[in-house]
């Protein structure tokens, strides 16, 4: 196992540009899965950071309720009225030749329904980042989750939502520490946030220390997992390096704003990261 401290010299030379040649077929879709109308405001920041790093387009599950307020609020979205499962499963057969990346969690709820769709998004789509909710709906059920987990997917805990999932982890052990104890249990990813986040995977460990404690606001995480969701892919990144460029472009970006940070704030400061990235 490898062990690395988080810079751009360890995936800069495989970050996915757009080109001259690019369009928005070849820069692929992600699907992501948000349909709480409560919550509505953690989707759009996840999907407007994913869209603003360059993937070529979002495609939004939304429910009966959610799709008229995206449609107004996000027109740059693409979206999908979802409204029960079987439905999803066919969709998901359709979809899967379109898209290859999805992101579950940013506002999709705590409920069975958010974990039934979760576990069949895992089945059927090859790379896929479970955050926030998605990971809270396994709670006490978490065998069901790492039964799906592979090389390809990714979870993105907070110190609370990775004792949700691991109560037998101790808490007082470091952020390393923890990661390494997961994959014992796991061959997967993970990116256990905190003030020293540490990204995992079979064969690295990878620790950043790039951020800012004015990070620890409400819809901070939402930014971090669309701009990872925008960066794996089979022609992009392996879900490591993303992870690992992502944490690093949302510490840049708040390093940058200083004081009073909010979510929107990330999102409207990825183009001058990226230019400074560049």
């Amino acid at each position: 196992m490898e062990l690395f401290k988080n810079s751009p010299k360890l995936w800069l030379s495989k970050f996915p540009w757009k080109t001259k040649s690019s369009n928005k077929y070849s820069r692929g879709r992600v699907l992501i899965l948000g349909a709480q109308k409560n919550m509505i405001g953690a989707t759009i920041l996840a999907a407007e950071s994913c869209l603003r790093v360059g993937v070529g387009s979002v495609k939004i599950i939304c429910s009966k309720e959610t799709l008229p307020i995206l449609s107004h609020k996000f027109p740059s979205a693409l979206k999908i009225e979802i409204n029960n499962f079987s439905f999803l499963k066919s969709f998901l057969k359709k979809e899967r030749k379109k898209t290859t990346v999805a992101l579950v969690g940013p506002g999709a709820g705590k409920s069975s329904r958010t974990l039934k769709f979760t576990e069949e998004i895992l089945k059927q789509i090859k790379y896929v980042i479970i955050d926030a909710d998605a990971i809270n709906s396994f709670q006490g059920k978490t065998s069901k989750l790492l039964k799906h987990l592979d090389k390809y997917k990714l979870i993105t805990p907070h110190h609370a939502e990775f004792h949700r999932l691991f109560p037998k982890i101790k808490k007082n052990l470091t952020n390393k520490e923890k990661v390494l104890k997961f994959l014992k249990i796991c061959k997967s990813n993970i990116l256990l946030k905190g003030n020293t986040t540490v990204i995992g995977s079979p064969t690295r460990i990878v620790i950043n220390k790039h951020t800012s404690s004015e990070l620890a606001v409400i819809g901070s995480g939402d930014v971090l997992a669309g701009i990872i969701s925008s960066l794996v892919g089979d022609k992009k990144m392996s879900m490591n390096e993303a992870a690992s460029a992502a944490t690093w472009l949302h510490g840049d970006i708040a390093k940058h704003y200083g004081k009073g940070l909010i979510a929107e704030d990330l999102v409207k400061g990825i183009p001058a990261a990226l230019k400074r990235l560049k």
